[in-house]
């Protein structure tokens, strides 16, 4: 079959030689006669062997091998730049979850800056009591001075206490307790959960600058900590009762970028916290 096609092609590159219009009938068929007869020459010495056509053919074989080569490396090339170009639209992708990510961070985190400035400008402190003023105008004492040292045995229960007193409403004890078990235990791994009951402590009492403080401290701690989504909304229900209605709202909308997996009860404490502040 490829002997055909060589024949095939270099006669009709010899019949194109002779434009019809340039001689007659007869010549023309003269002619065409004595390419048959060049052709047929031609395909005998491909089929005996002649060194000529052999080389030809060999010449032809490599070419075909080249030809395939090169056709596999265009499709090895062609499914390299589709697969780069698949890498980098979801790299793309990527960076624009992280981007978003890390703006709904800085949103948060402004937020919560803010909160704690305008929180820190109504701490009053009443002598050495450290007692914080109402903001009604009275004082909260602050926690017990401590005295002596505490059994290391028993600083490390003073969380516990503070929540048995939580449970049974003595919120002024309950703060004593968490107050002096984060001094005892600075580096202790749950001070994020203790400064967020401090915090609950304080806002039960009506101290909402210590209050938010203490959430701020929390969620400083542990940003993903268990308790800081509602934290988070603690936080804006503190600059609510401070009058910040404005940074309460702020606040709420950051939440969802922060918390996009917090359970269905403090997704529904912050549509009731939007209700209160009047989002």
């Amino acid at each position: 079959m490829r002997i055909f096609s060589i024949v095939f092609v270099f006669g009709f590159a010899l019949l194109a030689t002779f434009p019809a219009h340039a001689v007659s009938k007869k010549e023309l068929q003269a002619k065409i006669d004595g390419l048959e007869q060049r052709l047929a020459t031609l395909e005998n010495r491909m089929l005996t062997g002649d060194p000529a056509a052999e080389r030809l053919m060999q010449r032809m074989d490599a070419l075909e091998a080249s030809q395939r080569t090169l056709t596999g490396e265009v499709e090895r090339l062609r499914y390299e730049r589709d697969t780069l170009a698949e890498e980098v639209k979801t790299l793309a992708g990527r960076l624009a979850e992280l981007e978003k990510l890390g703006e709904d961070m800085r949103r948060h985190l402004k937020a919560v800056d803010e909160v704690a400035k305008q929180t820190e400008k109504q701490q009053s402190f009443a002598g050495t009591s450290n007692g914080v003023i109402y903001e009604n105008g009275s004082v909260l004492p602050g926690p017990p001075v401590i005295v002596g040292a505490i059994p290391a045995q028993d600083a490390t229960k003073l969380a516990e206490l503070g929540k048995e007193k939580m449970s049974e409403g003595d919120f002024a004890g309950a703060q004593a307790d968490f107050e002096q078990y984060l001094q005892l235990n600075p580096d202790a791994k749950d001070k994020a959960d203790v400064y967020f009951w401090l915090g609950e402590a304080y806002y039960a009492r009506s101290g909402f600058s210590k209050a938010a403080e203490n959430y701020i401290a929390s969620m400083r701690a542990a940003p993903k900590g268990k308790y800081a989504p509602e934290a988070m909304v603690k936080l804006a229900a503190t600059a609510r009762a401070l009058g910040k209605k404005d940074m309460a709202c702020k606040t709420l909308n950051s939440f969802p970028g922060q918390f996009p997996n917090a359970s269905d009860s403090v997704r529904a404490k912050v549509r009731l916290e939007k209700q209160r502040s009047g989002c």
